[in-house]
């Protein structure tokens, strides 16, 4: 059983300790895709990762910060989106920030360490040791593989001394979501004050910021990018310029596989159903699926 808000109640925990008792992982094939690891687990321990996020979830809860967006029942995309576009007009300052490969950074001794913090060991722990060790085929003491069950909690866990310092500061607004967080301030020298704590916390968990690409420092009144969509305190929301270059490459794909002009229409309603659902009287509705539909025509140079 689950209790309302998504957590599992105490006799579904207490279950789950015992599936997981003295269980290990098994790997079946490594991959790379663009500089990410992916693994292959075996079924029966896909199944141990499935026990192990819920006991995460649930041993973990007090101390991950809700300021961490992509993990469950925090809000996601939209929410993050949502709450930044609802205050933005109220902070005259933006400044966004990514990590430089974020998955291939993180320490391994740094994120047991913090696993350990949180009261969290004993089969449970070891479980997530099986996790990050058994690909790390190098040895390297880094990197965890991406599109895992247990990466999106630890990668929320990674950052959260980061989310709990810029928590505590009540004069400026902190967002995350996974590698890619913003914060808001009313004046320039609170920004950045922020911003020297978030290289000294980013510093000693041994992860690199991009100093220029995927990084704005600015007025909020010149608008910023944040998840797909470009914030502006005196605009509705609309899609960012990468949103619409990933809309073009996978409608290319799509028209270079044989895709008609019917799919592509197809295609763009469904982007554009993603692009206001969750956002409904918060995103630009001008010129609707057509506007984007054309656009596509021309980038494709499809008459």
């Amino acid at each position: 059983m689950n209790t309302a808000n998504g957590y599992p109640d105490q006799y579904s925990i207490d279950q789950d300790r015992q599936r997981i008792a003295g269980m290990s992982l098994a790997l079946k094939g490594l991959w790379v895709d663009e500089g990410r690891w992916f693994a292959k687990w075996c079924p029966k321990s896909r199944l141990t990762q499935r026990t192990a996020l819920n006991l995460l979830r649930h041993d973990l809860k007090p101390a991950l910060s809700r300021r961490c967006k992509h993990l469950k029942g925090h809000g996601g995309v939209k929410g993050a989106v949502r709450y930044l576009n609802r205050i933005v007009d109220r902070y005259a300052y933006v400044a966004r920030f990514d990590v430089v490969s974020y998955y291939e950074s993180m320490d391994h001794g740094l994120l047991l360490g913090s696993l350990r913090q949180a009261g969290i060991g004993g089969d449970l722990g070891a479980i997530v040791t099986d996790y990050l060790a058994l690909p790390d085929k190098p040895d390297t003491g880094k990197a965890m593989v991406a599109g895992g069950a247990l990466s999106p909690i630890l990668g929320g866990l990674y950052l959260n001394p980061l989310d709990q310092i810029m928590g505590q500061d009540k004069r400026i607004v902190y967002v995350r979501y996974m590698d890619d967080f913003v914060v808001l301030a009313k004046t320039r020298w609170h920004l950045k004050k922020a911003i020297a704590q978030i290289f000294k916390i980013t510093t000693d968990l041994k992860l690199r910021l991009h100093r220029k690409i995927k990084c704005f420092i600015g007025k909020t009144t010149n608008g910023f990018d944040f998840l797909g969509y470009t914030i502006h305190p005196q605009r509705r929301l609309r899609p960012s310029s990468v949103s619409l270059q990933r809309l073009v490459a996978r409608a290319r794909r799509l028209y270079e596989q044989g895709g008609s002009k019917e799919r592509l229409w197809e295609y763009v309603t469904r982007w554009h159903r993603w692009l206001h659902g969750g956002l409904k009287g918060f995103v630009t509705r001008k010129g609707g699926v057509r506007r984007y539909y054309i656009y596509i025509l021309r980038r494709l140079g499809i008459p």
